[in-house]
């Protein structure tokens, strides 16, 4: 179906972009999202939204279901002339799946002054066995998720406890789980993909190695 699509989508002129293998462009006028057999088109204007419909009906038998609201788990919503995404919904089934494990609510998502290290590792056997039977990689893959298309706030905390996911211990698991209340406490979080005139890029960097224990 990809290999089809993608063929017919050559043959229309539409352009694919060498960057992303899913996304495509057509004459400047159009920008389509492609994944599997779910597509999202992108336009200025009503008219040339109408264009890239009628362009792939004539290949396709398509069902137009209107403005985006969810694909993949994200969701997207319009609040007046602005658009945001989030995965509020996903956020909720993570945390209902986690629930028997009692997280804590938490306002950040890593304490300050929180060190972390490989120390924290089990030694023992019954430590080895108590975090065998805890899903860390399942928790952390989903917070992952979360993190690489809605939540940029958590990224680093994701990426930290990714450090440990070969032989996490008991202190990484609270960690993880206190990761969790804070996506719950914040689930209404949105990102503004709202049209800017000036985008003044910032960066910052932060030399301070002292919390890392192990290098």
């Amino acid at each position: 179906m990809v290999l089809e699509m993608d063929n017919v989508l050559k043959d229309l002129n539409f352009l694919k972009l060498e960057w992303c293998n899913c996304v495509y462009m057509y004459k400047n006028k159009l920008i389509l999202l492609l994944y599997v057999d779910d597509i999202i088109l992108f336009a200025k204007n009503r008219k040339n939204l109408e264009l890239g419909i009628d362009l792939l009906k004539r290949h396709f038998e398509l069902k137009v279901l209107g403005k985006t609201k969810k694909i993949l788990g994200i969701e997207f919503t319009e609040v007046d002339s602005k658009l945001f995404i989030h995965q509020n919904s996903y956020i909720d089934k993570v945390c209902n799946l986690y629930s028997k494990f009692k997280f804590p609510i938490s306002s950040l998502h890593i304490p300050k002054g929180h060190v972390l290290s490989k120390l924290d590792s089990p030694c023992t056997k019954p430590e080895v066995e108590e975090m065998s039977n805890l899903p860390y990689r399942n928790l952390l893959g989903s917070l992952a998720f979360i993190a690489g298309r809605t939540r940029p706030d958590i990224m680093y905390a994701v990426n930290l406890l990714s450090q440990f996911q070969s032989k996490p211990g008991i202190k990484h698991w609270q960690s993880l789980l206190k990761l969790l209340g804070y996506l719950q406490s914040t689930r209404n979080y949105r990102l503004d993909l709202s049209k800017v005139t000036n985008l003044n890029l910032k960066c910052y960097s932060d030399s301070d190695f002292a919390a890392n224990r192990d290098d």
